[in-house]
């Protein structure tokens, strides 16, 4: 225990001694220990990932992203046209008839008139 003791406390006094760091030097291939051989190798092969992710992020995810936002638009406005083609047919929505179980309020809104919802779209919801 006191050895424990003794030995905290000299190696709270001592300076800690920085690890020597080769400057300037160059290492051919045979220089190079086993570790860092592989670790050469993994990053050779995290630069190809990277790449390859790369690509497929630019080449492949981006026109797909475009695809599907085209298809979007084009289903949204074939949406717009019918829903115009039957805009007659909505008008006599308004007489719509409350059920007991629509429209429950406990407590009035607190903005507008109470009735309404926060994101209440008069030209849609009714």
């Amino acid at each position: 225990m006191e050895m424990r003791f003794l030995a905290t406390r000299i190696a709270k006094i001592v300076p800690r001694i920085p690890p020597m760091i080769r400057k300037y030097s160059v290492l051919t291939s045979e220089d190079l220990s086993m570790f860092a051989k592989e670790r050469l190798a993994v990053e050779e092969h995290a630069k190809k990932t990277a790449k390859t992710w790369k690509n497929i992020t630019i080449y492949v995810c981006t026109p797909a992203l475009a695809l599907g936002v085209a298809n979007s638009y084009r289903i949204m406005k074939e949406h717009e046209a019918h829903h115009a083609e039957h805009e007659h047919e909505h008008e006599h929505e308004g007489d719509h008839k409350l059920y007991q179980y629509q429209r429950i309020r406990t407590k009035p809104f607190p903005w507008g008139d109470g009735d309404h919802t926060l994101f209440h779209n008069p030209n849609v919801n009714k």
